[in-house]
């Protein structure tokens, strides 16, 4: 008599580790690998759609993909999982401001520096959200106030550098886009705008090398 074999059965696949998933998506968003690091958050909040780090995690990289509704739904559920932190308000706020959505960005950053006063971060976006919206002055106290908490910050300082181009005091603004680039030489935009601040001021040829 001949024997019947029966199918091997399906092999389950194995339950994913969640806190290694999580851990290596950091390491490869750290690297800005942010597709890799995208799909393993989201391989987290498939096995866990309640991990509020893998939420605000993958609305960072949906925003710097541009994918801002999807941003924006991800960081709001994350919201409503606790309290938020001046961090995860910092990202709601960039995010709001992607959106056009200004005033409700700068509201977000304030609740932010309620919450924690000496957040440089939250300064330097408050003063760059600010001076798109043309208030100037305003834009200058935030952005001084980010750079006097932590001068190493380039983005602050080519951020303040703007806003004082705007208001035509292109001497102070040239003193922060020179430290702008002292922190971090290959800033394109901080070569432009201080090209258009020495312009302003008739330095031509220096105009022209920036």
């Amino acid at each position: 008599r001949g024997t019947v074999s029966m199918p091997p059965l399906p092999q389950a696949a194995p339950a994913l580790n969640v806190p290694q998933a999580f851990a290596e998506g950091l390491r490869l968003h750290e690297q800005g690998r942010l597709a890799e690091a995208g799909k393993l958050y989201a391989a987290v909040l498939a096995a866990r759609p309640d991990h509020f780090d893998a939420l605000q995690m993958l609305a960072v990289v949906k925003h710097a993909k541009g994918e801002l509704p999807e941003a924006l739904r991800l960081i709001s559920q994350a919201m409503k999982l606790r309290r938020p932190s001046p961090q995860i308000l910092l990202n709601y706020g960039m995010i709001l401001h992607a959106l056009s959505r200004s005033d409700e960005a700068i509201a977000t950053f304030d609740q932010a520096l309620k919450q924690k006063s000496k957040f440089a971060e939250a300064h330097n976006n408050r003063g760059a959200v600010l001076s798109a919206l043309g208030r100037q002055d305003e834009a200058i106290e935030s952005l001084r106030k980010a750079v006097a908490l932590k001068p190493e910050y380039a983005d602050a300082h080519y951020n303040l550098g703007s806003a004082l181009r705007e208001l035509g005091r292109h001497d102070e603004a040239l003193e922060s886009f020179d430290r702008s680039l002292k922190l971090r030489p290959d800033f394109a935009k901080a070569h432009n705008n201080r090209g258009a601040s020495l312009e302003a001021l008739q330095r031509l040829e220096d105009a022209a090398a920036a």
